[in-house]
């Protein structure tokens, strides 16, 4: 009887096994843009990383955005951290993807000031966000500014 039981349990898992494959396998996209906004029209230099994955560094004049694309990782612990450097010799770091803070978000562009950087994202008319004026109508956004983390570049 075990043996019939053991054996029907396999076949299930056997036949559920594509489903659940395709279910793990379906996160989204993420796209992150990253946009200088130093003041004064600084340069920045911009190195973003996750465990698995070196974006390189990118060189951004005033205004100029890189965008970078990848998909979180079934674990929900996906973690993209960048050092950004301006003139002076100033270097900061921030976490630019955290999973637990920007998972229900698939568009995430950040704009870069000396004071730290600000989160914004167009949203669909969810309750907590600014509503700003379009030429096609109202929009939607989320600007959150967040402080430059503590660890060092």
């Amino acid at each position: 009887m075990a043996h019939l039981a053991r054996s029907i349990f396999i076949l299930w898992l056997l036949t559920m096994l594509p489903f659940f494959g395709n279910v793990l396998s379906r996160s989204s996209e993420i796209s992150v843009a990253i946009q200088n906004l130093l003041e004064d029209q600084d340069d920045l230099t911009v190195h973003c990383k996750s465990r698995d994955d070196d974006i390189r560094v990118q060189y951004l004049k005033s205004h100029e955005h890189f965008l970078f694309h990848f998909r979180p990782n079934i674990f929900g612990t996906t973690l993209f951290y960048c050092s950004f450097a301006w003139e002076d010799g100033v270097c900061r770091r921030f976490d630019i993807y955290e999973y637990d803070r920007d998972k229900t978000y698939t568009d995430i562009t950040w704009q870069i000031f000396k004071e730290g950087p600000c989160r914004f994202i167009e949203n669909n008319g969810h309750d907590d966000t600014t509503t700003r004026k379009k030429a096609d109508g109202y929009a939607f956004f989320d600007n959150i500014c967040f402080q430059w983390s503590h660890d060092s570049c």
